[in-house]
């Protein structure tokens, strides 16, 4: 039987300016207000967009389902197809493959599933980019930024890290700010304070063997908690390895969810989200 497949990405939801000094809007008097708040404002924010704008297109995005901190879009391109007609000659049609996202605004899963349909998307990070673009542009009055990366395996991790023994250089990791208390309990809180206190987006980190090889030992706890909450939707870990030119990502590891299409296919939109749902609080 045909399955849909969706990616997962975790979202995260950062003041734009942790020094902000004064009132910032409304009741929302202090940073702290503004955290607490943080999901609230997404909630109202992400119904106003009308129009969702990528850096080279514009989709189109109808909101499906709201109910219980989760919401289901129904997203689609512009897409134009040509036919031959019995005249022998080349009609053009227009076309919307669409897909679904959902958006679980749940302050302990922030998580978004993305439906991998390569007729409507090359990629599920293309959509991603674009629905965190727009985001971005409608939270600003409200001082607050999206940042989002996929939720991966730990394993895979760790399965380069042993493939690989005794030839990786470096190792980086591109961290967001934590602020899910659920996922970022492993990190140090001098990492933590650090990021919160110079106001950063993002953190990176990186160790180089230079001219010999790293030692990574799975024991070792600073690394262990690197890996976990990046793999929680936290950030990126890329691997450079002696002899391939590029990188190895984790993030191209994406955790997927499979739903049967017959499951979806119902006319009552609340027993998606119920599917939807249950299958990524599975994971």
């Amino acid at each position: 039987m045909k399955t849909l497949n969706f990616n997962l990405y975790r979202y995260q939801l950062l003041p734009k300016d942790r020094h902000f000094q004064g009132a910032l809007f409304g009741d929302i008097q202090t940073i702290d207000d503004l955290i607490l708040k943080k999901n609230d404002l997404f909630y109202e924010q992400i119904k106003t967009i009308e129009e969702w704008k990528g850096k080279r297109s514009i989709i189109k995005g109808q909101l499906l389902f709201d109910k219980d901190d989760f919401l289901i879009f129904r997203f689609a391109p512009r897409r134009t197809t040509k036919i031959e007609n019995e005249y022998f000659e080349e009609e053009q049609y227009e076309d919307w493959p669409s897909i679904i996202v959902a958006v679980w605004n749940n302050k302990e899963k922030q998580v978004m599933a993305i439906q991998d349909r390569k007729k409507a998307f090359s990629s599920t990070k293309s959509v991603l980019s674009t629905i965190t673009n727009s985001i971005n542009i409608a939270l600003v009055q409200k001082q607050l930024r999206i940042a989002a990366e996929p939720i991966f395996h730990e394993e895979a991790f760790w399965n380069i890290i042993e493939q690989y023994s005794h030839q990786i250089k470096k190792i980086r990791f591109d961290l967001i700010t934590p602020n899910m208390a659920n996922i970022s309990g492993m990190l140090s809180e001098d990492l933590k304070n650090l990021a919160k206190m110079t106001n950063t987006l993002s953190t990176k980190l990186e160790i180089d063997a230079e001219d010999s090889a790293l030692h990574i030992d799975k024991n070792n706890q600073q690394i262990n908690s690197l890996v976990h909450y990046a793999s929680q939707g936290g950030g990126n870990a890329s691997i450079k390895v002696k002899g391939i030119q590029k990188r190895i990502q984790t993030s191209n590891s994406i955790k997927t969810i499979e739903i049967e299409e017959l499951e979806l296919n119902g006319d009552n939109v609340e027993d998606i989200a119920s599917i939807l749902k249950r299958v990524i609080d599975e994971e």
